[in-house]
């Protein structure tokens, strides 16, 4: 099957498919997304403790902070939402597809990488000891807000990535050359951190850029951004729940890795492990979902 029930998540965008109303539209979801991360950033700042809640949103290594950080997701999903209705004139569920399928790809693409996952690590157990993150009572007291915070942030990315700007850019554009490695490109390029990942932050964009490719094409065959929100689900609770590095992000983690993002001996490789898996996960939802 090719990409022919991609046409159920572009032909809502057609009559708004110039070019200039999508660039201004991105652009309005940017102003939006900025705006709103500002005015959550001085309301914290403005609260007083004994460690600011502004420097856990900011640094992420606690529980609040991680959590706060994911909230905050929720105003780039709120930017695509509100050009829909009011530049485009059309249903923000369109950036979905058909809610009956998203749903069915989403669960069914959420099992198919965690079996992959769960064999993986019995087959290739890790080659060095794990440092313990969260007390375990505490990270399963945690999950009922671990989850709906982990899919509020990768249904804001895959709304805005792959809902609106693949849709938008596949209306005016036939080729995936353009719908899918623009999209994939700005995403990635939003994941450049140097001063986390020090010498491995280009392999993190590499990384990143080939999710995005990988994700698009997902919605491109299914018409729905269920099976993408399930692949971007999966591997973010793996990353961000489970198995962390140290540092940025990790308050949520149940473990620990026993050395940072910027280590280049081992993190570099770690990320092109991660790489290799992401195409074994591809394959195994395209396998689950018969696309």
């Amino acid at each position: 099957m090719g990409y022919e029930r991609h046409e159920e998540m572009v032909a809502p965008a057609r009559d708004g498919a110039e070019l200039w109303r999508t660039v201004l539209g991105f652009a309005i979801i940017a102003a939006v997304y900025i705006f709103g991360l500002v005015q959550f950033a001085a309301l914290l700042a403005s609260v007083d403790s004994a460690r600011s809640l502004y420097d856990q949103f900011v640094y992420a290594d606690t529980p609040l902070g991680v959590l706060l950080n994911l909230g905050s997701f929720v105003f780039m999903a709120l930017g695509p939402i509100l050009v829909c209705r009011f530049l485009h004139a059309r249903p923000w569920q369109t950036l979905v597809g058909p809610s009956g399928q998203a749903t069915w790809d989403f669960l069914l693409a959420v099992r198919a990488v965690a079996i992959l996952t769960a064999v993986l690590w019995l087959l290739l157990p890790a080659p060095y000891a794990l440092d313990r993150g969260l007390e375990a009572g505490l990270w399963v007291m945690l999950l009922p807000l671990t989850l709906p915070a982990l899919f509020l942030q990768i249904a804001a990315e895959e709304i805005l990535f792959r809902g609106y700007l693949q849709s938008q850019l596949a209306a005016r554009f036939r080729s995936p050359l353009v719908w899918m490695i623009l999209p994939s490109a700005l995403f990635a390029a939003g994941h450049y951190v140097p001063d986390a990942y020090g010498g491995n932050a280009y392999l993190v964009v590499v990384f990143t850029f080939a999710f995005g490719v990988a994700a698009a094409d997902l919605t491109a065959r299914t018409g729905s951004l269920g099976a993408a929100m399930g692949l971007h689900f999966a591997n973010n609770v793996v990353a961000v729940a489970i198995i962390s590095f140290p540092g940025d992000f990790s308050g949520l983690a149940l473990y620990l890795l026993p050395f940072g993002p910027d280590d280049p001996a081992v993190a570099g490789p770690i990320i092109l492990t991660e790489l290799a898996v992401l195409g074994v996960s591809w394959l195994a939802i395209r396998v689950a979902l018969r696309v």
